[in-house]
């Protein structure tokens, strides 16, 4: 016969469930790791240690074993993530890959990320993107141009094979400072470049775009602009991505890089390269 329970509410119960599974898997922490918080002084931070990684995006968690192993700023892509990849880049763009053994920059903490992956036949091309997008969405596209995008002197920072951490947020959040006090700043596309920030190219957004569709079936960016700060146009000019929600299309844009509204915001992204 089952013991009863010292706890009749359901919720204490999956709890008590819970803690039970944390504890049998404390293997992933390394042995210096564990006496160090089993020491009465260092206890008290264990709840924030939780609060953090209960904060994390589902890519986070995969990457936390692999970047548990080392010290270096690159980790090698789990198995998981890589294979997901490899799945969607031949799904949705027809491209086979093999990424097994990439390195990607080890996962930002604080905030909920999404990892993507960018493959480097297309790296450079927002009018590949557009295309595909045209046939995922049933033609519901619009670009500011009549030409090819590759043909308006469009240039992007990043190039080649490389993984990148978004934030994993509908709206892109970035681009105003102190936006909880009475007078925020918005900032412009030379202002984030000068601060250095490093941005989604409009390839990258693309990218981000069809993945988050993909898996919650709604487009991002449908209030906010995205600002692609590490793509560039002639004439100071940069290139946006949004998704118009009253004729439900995906449109990439051009406005000019001092324009800096409520509206106006940026996707910031993790990523090891170097511009190009």
């Amino acid at each position: 016969m089952k013991a009863p329970s010292l706890y009749t509410d359901e919720k204490t119960n999956q709890r008590l469930t819970f803690g039970s599974m944390l504890g049998s898997h404390s293997g992933v922490f390394p042995d210096e790791q564990v006496a160090y918080y089993l020491r009465n002084e260092n206890r008290s931070q264990l709840p924030e240690l939780l609060s953090l990684v209960a904060h994390l995006g589902r890519d986070q968690r995969i990457a936390l074993k692999e970047s548990a192993q080392t010290d270096s700023p690159l980790i090698t892509i789990p198995s998981e993530l890589a294979q997901r990849e490899e799945k969607f880049w031949k799904d949705e763009y027809g491209i086979t890959a093999n990424f097994a053994r990439l390195q990607i920059p080890r996962q930002p903490f604080g905030y909920k990320a999404r990892f993507c992956l960018m493959h480097e036949k297309v790296a450079q091309s927002a009018e590949f993107f557009f295309q595909s997008d045209k046939k995922a969405y049933g033609g519901k596209v619009w670009k500011f141009t009549e030409k090819s995008l590759d043909d308006c002197e469009m240039t992007h920072k990043h190039i080649g094979t490389f993984g990148c951490w978004l934030p994993d947020e509908q709206e892109a959040p970035d681009g105003c400072l102190g936006k909880d006090m009475s007078s925020p700043i918005n900032l412009h596309t030379v202002a984030v470049r000068e601060l250095g920030w490093t941005t989604t190219t409009v390839p990258m957004r693309q990218l981000f775009g069809r993945a988050y569709w993909r898996e919650h079936g709604v487009h991002p960016d449908q209030t906010v602009v995205t600002f692609c700060a590490d793509s560039s146009l002639p004439d100071d000019e940069v290139p946006c991505v949004l998704f118009y929600p009253r004729y439900g299309t995906i449109n990439v844009l051009r406005r000019g890089v001092l324009d800096a509204d409520d509206n106006v915001r940026f996707r910031r992204a993790v990523l090891s390269l170097k511009p190009s």
